[in-house]
């Protein structure tokens, strides 16, 4: 099968890596697969690096000529899309050359009336990454029920390798051997509710006095986060550590973990998290009570609670019994629920249907 995997995003987050991983999966499969992409970006470097066979593009009608003259010469099975913005042209691209098209949705939100109208009348389905998503697709954007499913992200095994001489660095530098440990990780956007965390944060320091909150990521919120923190003298409980390659070893010293995205559609951190048996707190919205299991791995709040918030993580902290009890069934969740294999065999599994892999036109395809 020849599969096309297009992004073209600037930045280089969690769509960008999941784009990555897809791919080298299905290489590993023994599948050919080209990747798309903008020119001198952050992910176009990292495509280099893995060394995917890949074409790029400098603008919108570049993109338009350059990947409309290489489908017709090589001929994809599907074409794979993983940013809004190159939804349209994808699939008019797919209508033109009659390739399929699948659409990844990871957005809380609708997408284009453009894209919704070459939706319904193309040769293509579109993957939500949870149910809520799907409902928007369905209710804002009008899509069938048969044209959206969901499947769930999920992390590759190789990304939860950890560097045991950089965990213990990682302690010495930062638990100081006595202090708990809260991990936070995303985008600083409005909606990742990182002003909301500093509000906990000012809370907790009248409760317990050897903790430390992680903050990993970057974005346009930094300096009003930089603003609190100074407003609230929380210089010792608050340390924002930019953009980390290293975020599984910093999770293996955390003590809990805790993402007040209040617009979430999913939430990879969480599953990350999950996954190094690290219990999590969040808000009760968007699509993370699809991700989070209330009371059994961590804690959902009502979003902006920040005293209730701030209450479950000091039980955490404080509460041995209930910290090992929810880290122990954080891991079981996670392997039960967010297997990578199963998500990547049922994107084939898709990719099949919408081929009509048993027909007499897609063998000869082959």
């Amino acid at each position: 099968m020849k599969i096309l995997q297009w992004n073209s995003a600037k930045c280089l987050g969690g769509a960008e890596f999941r784009t990555l991983e897809l791919a080298d999966y299905f290489i590993s499969l023994n599948y050919q697969v080209y990747v798309i992409c903008r020119k001198n970006t952050l992910f176009e470097k990292k495509v280099k690096e893995k060394n995917f066979p890949y074409i790029s593009f400098f603008n919108f009608a570049d993109e338009l000529i350059k990947v409309l003259f290489f489908v017709i010469k090589w001929k994809p099975h599907i074409i794979h899309v993983h940013t809004g913005r190159d939804y349209a042209v994808a699939l008019v691209i797919g209508i033109i050359t009659s390739t399929p098209v699948v659409i990844h949705r990871r957005l809380f939100s609708k997408i284009s009336s453009l894209s919704s109208f070459l939706i319904k009348i193309s040769q293509s389905k579109v993957i939500a990454i949870s149910k809520v998503v799907k409902d928007v697709l369905i209710k804002e954007n009008g899509l069938g029920n048969d044209k959206v499913e969901v499947i769930y992200n999920a992390i590759p095994k190789e990304r939860l390798k950890v560097n045991l001489q950089n965990i213990e660095r990682l302690k010495k530098i930062f638990s100081n051997g006595n202090r708990k440990i809260i991990i936070s990780v995303g985008n600083l956007y409005p909606t990742k509710g990182f002003s909301d965390l500093i509000e906990v944060v000012k809370v907790l320091k009248e409760k317990i006095n050897n903790f430390l909150v992680l903050i990993v990521g970057e974005g346009k919120e930094r300096r009003k986060i930089e603003k609190l923190i100074k407003q609230y003298n929380l210089y010792d409980e608050v340390k924002l550590l930019g953009r980390r390659e290293d975020v599984i070893d910093l999770l293996h010293i955390a003590d809990c973990f805790v993402l007040l995205s209040y617009e979430e559609p999913f939430g990879v951190a969480f599953i990350e998290a999950l996954a190094c048996g690290v219990p999590v707190v969040g808000y009760n919205a968007g699509g993370v009570p699809e991700v989070v299991l209330d009371k059994e791995v961590g804690f959902l709040l009502p979003p902006h609670d920040i005293y209730s918030v701030a209450e479950k993580v000091y039980a955490i902290l404080t509460d041995k019994e209930l910290k090992q009890k929810l880290s122990f069934n954080a891991k079981r969740y996670f392997y039960e629920k967010f297997d990578f294999d199963k998500m990547v065999a049922s994107i084939e599994r898709l990719y099949k249907e919408i081929l009509n892999y048993s027909s007499l036109r897609y063998i000869r395809r082959y």
